[in-house]
């Protein structure tokens, strides 16, 4: 297998953190989404959205973290990761849309509002711009145009966080009658969830975490399997995390973390 992937990616983390649970191994190809490699049209052939992860497997191209993962689940043995039964697989499946629906792009507008948004700037226009005009998908371009330009201050910034926190207390109220997001057993639903949850911490917004103390708890229990070390700490670099903490450290007092 090949995968083309960036570290800091929240979906390159969750297709990650599967292949280090289910122990395959691959060939890894990084991609410098702030150089925009991902938009080589070479690599738009493969994916034409311009974004990561993409996995080889068998000569086949697949896209789209979730499927990715669903269909690591399908195809390979080792640690089951969906349910036993049809009525809680379909749960897993209607988790993991929520999230790619409406925490995914959120998580998009909240991490280039905070973390990216500095290294941006030190871009030229016309660079930023170059940047801009390779998203395909004028909504997504359009939240990253403000986001450069305005910051935590973008009129979709606020939007985008309410969506986040509303998601977490989602995620909250499950963990009162269970270990795990879908049922007492870890699943695909839970590597879903956890790059977003890492994503907070790492932009020192972890107040949101941390007053949810299920979560915490549930994020803390992720946190001490193995695949985390293989999938996460192995990968993100350090420089980028401090920077990326550093920061959100900077606009705590101007966002509200309820």
């Amino acid at each position: 297998m090949q995968l083309y992937h960036n570290p800091m990616s929240s979906c390159s983390q969750k297709v990650r953190l599967v292949l280090a649970e289910k122990l395959l191994d691959y060939e890894s190809t990084i991609l410098d989404l702030q150089r925009g490699d991902q938009f080589h049209p070479d690599y738009r052939a493969v994916n034409p959205q311009a974004v990561v992860p993409t996995l080889i497997d068998n000569d086949q191209y697949i896209v789209e973290s979730t499927l990715i993962n669903e269909y690591l689940e399908e195809q390979y043995n080792g640690i089951k990761l969906m349910p036993a039964e049809a009525s809680a697989r379909h749960q897993v499946r209607l988790f993991t849309k929520l999230l790619d629906e409406t925490l995914h792009p959120a998580c998009g507008i909240i991490s280039y509002a905070i973390g990216i948004r500095p290294n941006l700037l030190l871009l030229t226009q016309a660079e930023i711009n170059n940047l801009l005009d390779g998203i395909p998908d004028q909504a997504r371009r359009r939240d990253r145009e403000q986001v450069i330009r305005h910051g935590v201050k973008a009129k979709n910034f606020a939007k985008a966080l309410d969506s986040y926190l509303k998601i977490l207390d989602r995620a909250q109220d499950r963990l009162k009658t269970q270990h795990y997001m879908v049922g007492n057993d870890i699943s695909l639903a839970d590597f879903a969830l956890l790059p977003y949850i890492i994503r907070l911490d790492h932009l020192a917004l972890d107040n949101a975490i941390s007053c949810r103390p299920l979560l915490l708890e549930w994020y803390k229990r992720l946190q001490q399997r193995a695949s985390f070390k293989i999938a996460i700490s192995d990968w993100v670099p350090e420089n980028t995390v401090n920077a990326f903490r550093a920061a959100g450290e900077k606009i705590k007092n101007d966002v509200y973390l309820h």
